[in-house]
């Protein structure tokens, strides 16, 4: 179709498998904290996982290498464009994986399914400056979104002060490891 030719013409090949297009976060190469996050995804998994920001599929298609059994992977994007490479990355990468992508703001409309993780690497940026207000609300719409027992796994710049909203909307969280730039935050409810 045309939308598939026009994804062609300005997409960039990052990692020699993926395909991300400039405007999209990372769309020329792995983000560091993105590795550093999957470099903790279990890899005994075996339930039913969500994405959220999944922009172009990077964290899914990693989730599900790393956790063979992972039952269902459903992936959450605002952004029109990079879902679509999301489609084509996770088919291209993982075509056995049970996957389901949906357009939407998670910050004003939650998903309507439980699961048993949810995994991000969420936003800071509106502008320049830093915010983390939209991770903050990512937050809170994970820990709407998980089953009794379920986990959280993200991504924070350090400097980020996430653990409050967790502390407030979990049972349990706490840090799973950190380098000079990030730190890898998890929580049960």
């Amino acid at each position: 179709s045309g939308a598939i030719q026009a994804l062609k013409k300005t997409a960039v090949t990052v990692d020699g498998r993926f395909q991300a297009a400039p405007g999209m976060f990372s769309h020329d190469r792995i983000d560091p904290g993105s590795e550093l996050l999957v470099s903790r995804f279990p890899t005994d998994f075996d339930g039913n996982a969500a994405d959220f920001g999944a922009g172009w599929g990077y964290l899914s298609v990693m989730l599900a290498e790393r956790s063979p059994r992972v039952n269902r992977i459903d992936l959450f994007e605002a952004d029109h464009r990079a879902l679509e490479f999301a489609k084509q990355n996770v088919a291209h990468n993982c075509p056995d994986l049970e996957a389901r992508f949906f357009w939407q703001d998670l910050g004003t409309e939650p998903p309507k399914e439980k699961y048993d993780l949810v995994i991000m690497n969420p936003p800071f940026h509106e502008t320049q400056a830093a915010d983390p207000e939209l991770g903050k609300t990512m937050i809170r719409t994970a820990a709407g979104a998980l089953r009794s027992g379920g986990r959280l796994m993200l991504v924070a710049n350090r400097g980020m002060q996430y653990e409050p909203v967790l502390e407030e909307a979990f049972r349990e969280y706490g840090e799973t490891c950190r380098n000079a730039r990030f730190k890898i935050l998890w929580a049960k409810k």
